[in-house]
């Protein structure tokens, strides 16, 4: 159960209304969406900060956090708005147009270049459901998270060397 705690366990505030309307769409053929989002990848430090942050935004007790940084995410409300947490601090999830995938592809990507064809892209998107269930936020961002996670946990971690 582990996944996006980049994403993965994963506030920042979207500036640009246009960069919230990306989840699930397709870019084709579009070689600088890099520079379309203007996302900057971010880093183990910023994982960190965002982990300690976020810990403390839900009153995780150490034994949560030590669960969380060995990516273990149990299906409970602390684990849920957690990972929802993690994913605003990163850019990748806002309680109302739900994942960017766009943006959670830069990241695993390091800032290289991305193929918004590529298999990983459609794992994403896959992932990165549009809340047809009409749950909360943070169960809706768990979902997505640790879908992801089941499949491509290393690609996770490897992103934020964590």
């Amino acid at each position: 159960m582990k996944f996006f705690i980049l994403l993965l366990s994963l506030t920042l505030s979207l500036a640009d209304e246009h960069e919230h309307h990306h989840h699930g769409h397709e870019d084709h053929g579009d070689d600088h969406a890099h520079h379309v989002t203007g996302y900057v990848v971010k880093t183990h430090e910023d994982l960190v900060k965002y982990r300690h942050l976020c810990a403390e935004q839900v009153h995780a007790t150490e034994e949560d956090v030590a669960k969380f940084i060995k990516w273990q995410f149990a299906d409970e409300e602390k684990s849920r708005c957690y990972l929802k947490c993690v994913f605003e601090q990163f850019g990748f999830f806002d309680a109302t147009h739900g994942f960017d995938v766009h943006k959670i592809h830069e990241q695993l990507s390091g800032g290289a270049h991305v193929d918004h064809t590529d298999e990983t892209h459609h794992k994403i998107v896959a992932c990165a459901d549009n809340n047809t269930q009409g749950s909360d936020a943070c169960t809706w961002a768990y979902r997505g998270g640790i879908c992801f996670m089941h499949s491509n946990l290393q690609l996770v971690q490897h992103s934020v060397k964590a």
